[in-house]
């Protein structure tokens, strides 16, 4: 073809199909880093090969080229659509259209099956398609924004494509109608798709957004009691009080109790009870149904584990949740009353380091049942009114010590209370954490979040300060951090969410450095964020090697505008990632001299083939044997990740 004819080419169809499918293209390149799924890097993909069929038909318009192309759009189509839910008539359906391709390929350079027609074996090119339209695919609801737009929009795709197979067939593949309207056409759909892509997005956004907050109000509301001074059974009461109230709240619930393990006794009792709660289990056929009488049996009753429902989830440690109360035997009918008639009711554990300490009971006595997001919130909220509730008895076990001793007696416990008992391996990584307290500070936290079977967060953060007030800022970042490591967003994102969250919620003069790990447990590829914690120190198995990670940043909870940025790596099998907090390095000797970064480079690779968990104790020893006698003045918190692909 000679430059002129190209020239010539290029002002006919073939500009109008390359410009739309190169402005597809841009766009949905710019949206697939809003997008965690992968479904947009596919439509991509897809845009690409469309534009390099464009290409080769330019310069080979032989009919049969195009109908092979399309054999392989409308197959990827159709997987795109599905994935990862693809079926079993998916797979078949694909396999007749590759069959189909190998057979117009074998006709076009072999000339085998001359009689057979091959815009027939173009139409096979829309079983995929039918299968996809027809399939189920479960709850759209819940899936990611541009997944949920795929299913939602399966039947259009299904329409459309069977237009376009007439149309071709119709006009002809190769005819200059064809090629300068409906491909065209079909580009303009996936431009106007990716729109629809952007809507989504920014709708899951400012929906999440709303949606953390809320949440991040709630978890205020919930602990703020646990940093006031509280002293005495009447202060706990008006805590728990205000707990249940809170709850009841954020959860839309018309009624709710707070239920408690008897110190010495595996038995519940109710220790706070908030608007209409009807009684979960059988009253009495002798008690009288009035409302003040109900309410006085409810003061005095008991539960043993496994007794009803409230005690099955003691028991347990399982959430119920009850969607139509009256389908579900376990809720008794006390009575044709409306205020005892339950018609949707919840029950959570409250748990504090793998120990049942009571149960949170919330229901409604008409209106719409309790949805998965209330029961999600309800248990969100039951996980750190737990921790609040377990502060709540060391303020008043510690009631009768002296100030200063009872201040860091409850912010021990509150920093024992968030620290995770176990970090048992995730894929082929292993984690361990140890805390070297030092006396009467206690402002160090850490913790690893498994998100998924192949994803773990992992934290390490120390707060200014010392005593109650550090302990609720470390309660508010462990909150948050919870709430918001199930995100999509990457960690970038999730660090100025927690910044936000801290920043200006508690009026005291205290902030936070803070680190955070998203490792892909499956590749090893590890992406870091970091509010002014120290550098990562990684070991190379490879090169045999220590390299320090560092990013400069602002701590949290200083400015609520600051945005953080992020940096990725790569842990191959043997290598060995510690995070670790200024105490280890700052720690001094009796002469004065600090411990410093790089004897603790050394020590790593020393200790690098121990496991993790003795890496851990091993480079806590180290700092100990050269501080001596020396006292410190801070927490020695050291956190190793260690890969074994």
């Amino acid at each position: 073809m000679s430059n002129t004819s190209i020239i010539q080419a290029l002002s006919g169809p073939i500009l109008a199909k390359l410009a739309l499918a190169l402005l597809a293209g841009f766009f949905f390149a710019l949206l697939r880093r809003k997008e965690t799924e992968g479904i947009l890097s596919r439509f991509l993909a897809l845009v690409v090969f469309l534009l390099v069929r464009d290409i080769l038909f330019l310069f080979l318009p032989y009919a049969d080229i195009f109908r092979a192309s399309d054999l392989v759009v409308f197959g990827f189509l159709a997987y795109i659509s599905l994935f990862p839910r693809a079926s079993l008539a998916l797979w078949s359906s694909l396999a007749a259209s590759l069959a189909a391709l190998v057979l117009l390929g074998a006709k076009a350079l072999f000339g085998l099956a001359p009689g057979f027609p091959s815009e027939i074996l173009r139409y096979i090119a829309l079983g995929p398609i039918i299968v996809a339209a027809l399939s189920r695919v479960g709850s759209e609801d819940d899936a990611a924004p541009a997944r949920s737009l795929v299913y939602r929009h399966r039947i259009i795709l299904g329409v459309f494509s069977l237009a376009y197979l007439i149309m071709g067939s119709i006009l002809g593949v190769a005819s200059f109608w064809f090629q300068s309207l409906i491909v065209p056409l079909c580009y303009a759909y996936l431009i106007w798709l990716a729109f629809a892509f952007q809507s989504a997005l920014e709708a899951e956004l400012i929906e999440a957004v709303d949606y953390y907050e809320e949440s991040v109000d709630s978890l205020y509301d919930l602990l703020l009691p646990t940093s006031q001074g509280q002293v005495g059974g009447q202060a706990m009461q008006e805590s728990l009080d205000n707990m249940i109230r809170v709850m009841a709240e954020r959860t839309g619930a018309e009624g709710a109790a707070i239920l408690l393990m008897e110190e010495f006794e595996e038995v519940l009792s109710f220790r706070a009870v908030h608007g209409a709660f009807a009684p979960p289990f059988k009253l009495p056929d002798s008690l009288p149904r009035a409302a003040d009488k109900v309410s006085a049996f409810l003061q005095h009753a008991r539960f043993k584990l496994g007794e009803g429902l409230l005690g099955e989830v003691a028991g347990t440690g399982r959430p119920v949740l009850v969607a139509d109360a009256a389908l579900d035997s376990r809720v008794p009918r006390n009575g044709e009353e409306a205020w005892l008639r339950i018609a949707s009711m919840m029950a959570v554990p409250l748990i504090v380091k793998d120990r049942i300490i009571g149960v949170l009971a919330l229901e409604r006595v008409g209106g719409e049942a309790f949805s998965e997001s209330d029961f999600d919130r309800a248990k969100l909220l039951s996980s750190f009114g737990s921790i609040a509730i377990a502060n709540s008895f060391s303020f008043l076990e510690a009631s009768e010590r002296s100030d200063i001793e009872r201040e860091a007696s409850i912010a021990e416990g509150i920093q024992k209370t968030l620290l995770p008992a176990k970090l048992p391996p995730i894929g082929g990584f292993s984690f361990a954490g140890l805390t070297q307290p030092a006396r009467g500070v206690c402002s160090d936290y850490y913790d690893v979040i498994q998100t998924r079977p192949d994803r773990a967060v992992v934290a390490l953060g120390d707060v200014a300060g010392k005593g109650v007030a550090a302990g609720l800022v470390m309660v508010m970042m462990s909150a948050i951090l919870r709430l918001v490591t199930n995100s999509t967003k990457d960690m970038a994102t999730l660090m100025t969410w927690v910044n936000r969250g801290v920043a200006g919620q508690v009026d005291i003069d205290h902030f936070a450095t803070l680190g955070l790990l998203a490792v892909d447990t499956d590749s090893g590829n590890v992406e870091f964020t970091n509010a002014n914690q120290q550098p990562l120190l990684v070991y190379r198995r490879e090169s045999d090697a220590v390299e320090t990670v560092d990013m400069k940043s602002i701590p949290i909870g200083v400015e609520k505008s600051t945005a953080y940025g992020a940096k990725r790596l790569r842990l191959a099998s043997g290598d060995v990632l510690i995070m670790y907090t200024d105490g280890v390095i700052e720690a001094m000797n009796e002469q004065g001299k600090q411990y410093g970064r790089k004897n603790l480079a050394i020590a790593l690779k020393r200790c690098r083939d121990l496991p993790a968990r003795e890496l851990a104790e091993a480079l806590i020893a180290e700092v100990q044997d050269f501080s001596g006698r020396t006292r410190q003045h801070d927490d020695e918190t050291v956190l190793v990740v260690k890969a074994k692909l």
